[in-house]
């Protein structure tokens, strides 16, 4: 198995998040995912989550700009 990570210079595909504590909270940006070859995604984060659960969301037009 081969691990790959983000491309030079490529701006990331995701944005990922750590949820809040309870639904009214809001999430918190904690890396990025980039797309990778055979259906994969490579996750950076700068960040580790408390109860270890992420959320992907794409990134949006105005944000990879």
């Amino acid at each position: 198995m081969t691990t790959e990570s983000k491309p030079a210079g490529r701006k990331p595909d995701y944005n990922v998040y750590a949820s809040g504590a309870s639904d009214n909270s809001p999430n918190y940006k904690i890396g990025s995912a980039w797309k990778v070859s055979k259906d994969g995604i490579s996750i950076t984060l700068i960040a580790n989550p408390v109860d270890g659960k992420v959320v992907l969301f794409p990134v949006k037009e105005q944000e990879s700009e």
